[in-house]
């Protein structure tokens, strides 16, 4: 049975997690945010997932850092398990990580979630389902990547 001080422990270093996870993703999606903005051209049709269909770079820089720091959190929770947790202490084995988990977001989100949020709002030349991007796919790669070195930096 874990102590009070022990389960006090483990709480404290899985918030820890959490919020270098966030932070992690939010410098790891300001990057990948220009890639979005620059190269692909569709940080307002993040916006327009929020403004009912109208195009919107404000909110979707907005809303795309919000994102950003969810799904670093969400990295940091992930991690905060063994073997994760010792391989999140490793910047290049964390990076790996990190791509997977870049990999699984674009699978979920891109693939499918964006499609159909895109097309629900009316958004005109929102994508099939699903969406194979292979740009959306190496921006997801970048943020992982970042991501998980970011978060392997400032666990040390």
């Amino acid at each position: 049975m874990a102590t009070t001080d022990e389960v006090g422990l483990r709480t404290e270093r899985s918030n820890s997690y959490v919020l270098y996870g966030a932070l992690a993703g939010v410098v790891a999606g300001l990057a990948f945010g220009l890639l979005i903005q620059f190269r692909l051209e569709r940080m307002t049709a993040i916006g327009a997932m929020y403004t009912l269909g109208e195009p919107s770079l404000s909110i979707g820089w907005v809303a795309h850092v919000v994102h950003s720091a969810l799904f670093g959190a969400l990295l940091g929770l992930v991690v905060d398990r063994e073997p994760l947790r010792t391989i999140a202490r490793n910047p290049l084995k964390s990076a790996g990580v990190g791509i997977a988990y870049g990999i699984t977001l674009w699978a979920v989100n891109i693939v499918f979630l964006w499609p159909l949020w895109l097309n629900g709002v009316g958004l005109p030349g929102a994508p099939e389902l699903p969406f194979l991007g292979v740009m959306p796919l190496v921006g997801h790669v970048v943020y992982g990547g970042l991501a998980g070195a970011i978060l392997s930096a400032v666990l040390q």
